[in-house]
């Protein structure tokens, strides 16, 4: 059966796929070969040390471009709804139309396939970064945490799903859990008490088979008592490998 486009009247071929009814062209000019759920991203951005918040999780940059970069290529492919008959949606590259900045708009690139002919489009995307300070950096103020788990040398995927498998069966230990920030090489984990970070990360080490090593670091006294801070570094052990 020949498959025509009910816009345009044109036959299906390879160049310009009828899917659907609807050519490759006319779903392209009329703006419905994909949508995205939003044209404002709104994004915190710790104003002392640069890290963005992707999702629950702090991560590390080094100022507007970098934030930028991570949001676009985390964030985005998250917002991005493909038409009926649209695969392999991804966002090809993109370039910013102002300075970087506190509001920066955007110009996406993005790829994909639609009744087997790839095409490419663009649309435009406001990223709106909100200054205020960030739980690591409103904690090394108050110095209110008592232990952090620091995690290098693994996949941070494999150690994310390791680690919502583990709390979400012990809710005490997400309990206790102030944040989770990842570093340039790993992932470090804040905790108000000893307690649910050493049950945590004794459960870390079994999981990902790594060698468990606790320090002390002395911060000070409360009510009267000298206090600690617990760090606990989770590697990869020689048997892990």
């Amino acid at each position: 059966m020949v498959k025509y486009c009910i816009y345009c009247g044109r036959v299906h071929t390879q160049e310009n796929p009828v899917v659907n009814n609807i050519c490759l062209e006319c779903m392209i000019r009329k703006g419905k070969i994909i949508a995205l759920k939003k044209d404002v991203i709104k994004a915190s951005l710790c104003k002392v040390c640069g890290s963005v918040k992707i999702g629950f999780k702090w991560v590390e940059t080094h100022g507007f471009e970098e934030a930028i970069d991570r949001i676009v290529r985390e964030v985005v492919p998250q917002l991005i709804t493909p038409a009926p008959g649209v695969e392999h949606i991804e966002v090809n590259e993109y370039r910013l139309k102002t300075v970087a900045s506190w509001r920066t708009v955007v110009e996406l690139r993005i790829n994909g396939i639609y009744g087997g002919k790839q095409f490419s489009i663009s649309t435009d995307l406001i990223i709106m970064l909100e200054p205020t300070k960030c739980p690591r950096c409103i904690m090394y103020d108050s110095r209110e945490f008592d232990a952090v788990i620091q995690i290098r040398g693994y996949d941070l995927k494999r150690v994310s799903k390791v680690i919502e498998k583990i709390v979400s069966k012990d809710h005490k230990i997400l309990r206790d859990l102030i944040d989770t920030i990842e570093t340039g090489n790993g992932v470090d984990l804040y905790f108000y008490g000893f307690g649910a970070a050493r049950k945590l990360a004794r459960k870390l080490a079994t999981q990902l088979r790594a060698s468990l090593h606790e320090s002390f670091e002395e911060t000070g006294t409360r009510s009267g008592k000298k206090r600690s801070r617990l760090y606990i570094s989770l590697k990869p052990s020689n048997k892990s490998h």
